[in-house]
């Protein structure tokens, strides 16, 4: 199982998306966390022109302005995921691999930058996932 996670520094455009998208594709990547996508929403047809054909499940949180927001997307063919945990800083999907039905946590982080932030960041870490 190819994993990968990308800062990817915004998604906003759609030529940033095709190159996001044809790099997932090139190298078989099963399950992508993203973080810094900057997006708001993301819809199923956004979701597609990012994740492509083969990563058709996903999560995401959402930006905050134009900073921030974390999307895992996966290859419901190969595992279920199932949101877990959705925070300012933190996103988490349990997973069940279809082939051995191992069960197991993925956990985007992104954090911040400001120091007033650290305190909240560290809590949100903690609290994430049990």
């Amino acid at each position: 199982m190819n994993i990968i996670s990308w800062n990817v520094r915004g998604l906003g455009r759609p030529s940033k998306r095709f190159l996001v998208k044809d790099f997932l594709l090139l190298h078989h990547v099963d399950i992508v966390c993203l973080q810094e996508s900057k997006l708001s929403l993301i819809g199923p047809a956004t979701w597609r022109s990012i994740g492509g054909p083969k990563l058709d499940k996903f999560a995401f949180t959402p930006a905050c302005g134009s900073a921030g927001a974390m999307i895992i997307g996966w290859n419901s063919n190969l595992v279920e995921g199932l949101l877990l945990s959705q925070g300012t800083f933190c996103l988490s999907v349990k997973f069940r691999t279809k082939s051995d039905d191992t069960k197991w946590i993925c956990t985007s982080v992104y954090g911040p930058n400001a120091r007033h932030l650290k305190a909240d960041f560290w809590n949100e870490i903690r609290s994430c996932c049990p």
